[in-house]
């Protein structure tokens, strides 16, 4: 990252406001404490959890501006993350320096991800949908099961109210953009649908010195979008509920000179839940649901991967002593279809859960186990056990030391081809992580420090034949993040920073894709219906190859985003934001293309 330019951006951050920013004592009044779903299982207010969590809510999604989901976390959730071109290609997400596949993404707890790559299809999580997200970092299978050995990300879709809306806008590249939502409630019954679209010509994919894949030609992606949500209480306490949401994305990509691909993605969920308070200090929820992912690819390499995953989960809420318990029991079926061949294209998980949460005057304590049976490798318990001190009312420290593993996809236990195999005696990846935290929080104003360490062994590699693959690599990941937030009158000021190793173990080497060093700045102002925005993202160097040659060095950089508002009508706003203002040339994988400087205008009309 070249420090002069992240000089400019600074200097541009700073003339949104002037140099003094109002006394702590001009704040005004806060936003109240968070209540999060996803770090327990339970609904509990952030500043009694000890986990480390990173909200971003609806007001914080609409003054973002961001342009996608992935765009979105980095620049609010403290993750790395890595494209394959412009919108609609490939996206993967590192939580703490760990691997892309070791994190769980669930869409109102529905798990959609590839079961044969192993992946999550953030690319194709159209961001008019999302009305929060909760990120959580580090271990969390003794919640969540497999995967989440990096930490889970849970994105809740729009909802409820009595409402109607619309957004609709364009910018470089010929983008379009547009959603519409409608709700509405009639006493005990809750209806609601949204449908968008987007469409633009982007830019090509790779460049030059992506030798093998190279096409100069645009790239292309359109996507459309759609969920409903239906809810009814029939009784006090007693409620049901149905969501579905569908979206299919069309993105085009290079795979050789004056080949013309095509991914075509159809992410779907829907879940039917019951939720039943049974007694006044128990609470049940049943969900029953179903997630798809099916791509066909069109071009050099036609090919179609289909994941069905069918989903089960009873949980029950307990008061406890001290706070809350929650037990629980799941089933997943993982159904597999392909154009290439599988020798097994089905398995199942069973699993059985606790947690708890709970304080005890000035001390907090969560703990919480899980046991997996999985029908290809057997059975697999992890745990998490935090503990918590406030030493005063705004401060607290935490210890936390916790299990998680991987479970291999489809394509490295059963892919069959004549030069490359997959390897069906495969043993789970397994992790082990411990962190110290501190952290502040009163009247608005927020802070922390997060110390972390992990050490992930029986990583899967490609074995010395290149014929197939074992479980021969272990990563050594040792990080802290410190972030800061305030809320000052009209103004709010944001910054995370993180310096982390992820490395191989044997060799010290740096893992793919990830920096010692990244972070963000933002800072906004309000001023009546006008509000100025500006944002910061910055990452360090980076190698794309686990032998760290020169040749794969990805330089770091620093871009700044800003973005203006103006509310010309109580329920009317018009918004322009200006990403990497200085047109800055960087890449997240080697040979691939990032977006240079580009504008996006929309109006939104939002009632209250």
């Amino acid at each position: 990252m070249k420090p002069q330019c992240l000089f400019h951006c600074i200097r541009i951050l700073g003339a949104l406001s002037p140099i003094v920013l109002p006394a702590a004592s001009s704040a005004q009044p806060a936003r109240m404490d968070p209540v999060v779903i996803t770090a327990t299982r339970i609904p509990q207010p952030v500043s009694s959890l000890l986990s480390d969590l990173r909200i971003i809510d609806s007001e914080d999604i609409a003054n973002a501006g961001a342009q996608s989901l992935v765009e979105l976390l980095q620049s609010h959730g403290g993750v790395e993350i890595a494209t394959t071109g412009g919108p609609g290609q490939v996206a993967g997400v590192f939580i703490r320096g760990t691997n892309a596949n070791h994190v769980v993404v669930l869409l109102d707890g529905v798990r959609v991800n590839s079961a044969t790559s192993g992946t999550n299809a953030f690319e194709n999580i159209p961001l008019s949908q999302v009305e929060r997200i909760e990120i959580v970092r580090g271990p969390a299978s003794s919640l969540y099961g497999a995967d989440a050995i990096g930490g889970v990300i849970q994105i809740f879709t729009r909802r409820g109210g009595n409402r109607i809306a619309f957004a609709a806008g364009a910018g470089t590249w010929n983008t379009q953009r547009a959603s519409v939502a409608l709700a509405r409630e009639s006493g005990a019954t809750r209806l609601g649908v949204q449908a968008g679209y987007e469409s633009t010509r982007a830019f090509s994919a790779a460049n030059e010195r992506n030798a093998f894949s190279y096409d100069p030609d645009d790239d292309p992606y359109r996507n459309k979008n759609f969920s409903a949500h239906l809810g009814h209480t029939w009784a006090p306490g007693q409620e049901l509920a149905l969501r579905a949401l569908v979206s299919e994305g069309t993105a085009h990509f290079d795979s050789g000179p004056g080949s013309d691909d095509v991914n075509r993605q159809r992410l779907a969920t829907w879940a039917l839940e019951s939720r039943n308070q049974l007694l006044a200090n128990w609470s049940s929820t049943v969900r029953l649901a179903r997630g798809s992912d099916d791509i066909v690819t069109l071009g050099s390499f036609p090919a179609e991967f289909r994941t069905d995953q069918d989903q089960f989960t009873w949980q029950n809420d307990l008061a406890a002593a001290g706070g809350r318990l929650a037990l629980g029991l799941e089933y997943r079926r993982e159904k597999v279809e392909s154009t290439t061949e599988f020798s097994q294209a089905r398995r199942s998980i069973r699993s059985a859960f606790a947690g708890y949460s709970g304080a005890f005057g000035a001390n907090l304590l969560q703990a919480s186990a899980r046991r997996d049976d999985n029908s290809q490798f057997g059975a697999r318990n992890t745990g998490n056990l935090a503990y918590g001190h406030r030493i005063t009312p705004a401060w607290r420290v935490s210890a936390t030391a916790g299990t998680a593993f991987k479970a291999p996809s489809f394509n490295d236990l059963y892919f069959v081809s004549p030069f490359f195999s997959g390897n069906p005696d495969l043993q789970p990846e397994r992790a082990t992580s411990g962190e110290l935290a501190a952290n502040f929080d009163h009247e608005g104003m927020r802070a922390g420090l997060t110390l972390y360490r992990s050490q992930v062994r029986d990583l899967i590699a490609v074995d010395p034949t290149f014929t197939t693959v074992i479980n021969v690599n272990e990563a050594k990941i040792r990080g802290g993040t410190l972030h800061a937030a305030a809320e000052l009158g009209d103004y709010r000021v944001r910054a995370e920073v993180t310096r982390e190793e992820a490395t191989d173990a044997a060799t010290g080497r740096l893992l793919p894709r990830r920096a010692k060093v990244f972070g963000s700045l933002a800072l906004a102002r309000t001023a009546g219906p006008l509000r100025l925005s500006g944002e910061i993202v910055a990452s360090g160097a980076r190698y794309d190859s686990l032998a760290n040659a020169p040749s794969s060095r990805l330089a770091g950089y620093a871009l700044l985003n800003l973005r203006a508002a103006y509310a010309f009508a109580p329920a009317y706003a018009v918004s322009v934001r200006w990403n990497n203002v200085f047109n800055r040339d960087y890449e997240l994988v080697r040979g691939y293309n990032t977006p240079g400087a580009n504008v996006f205008v929309s109006l939104d009309y939002t009632p209250q």
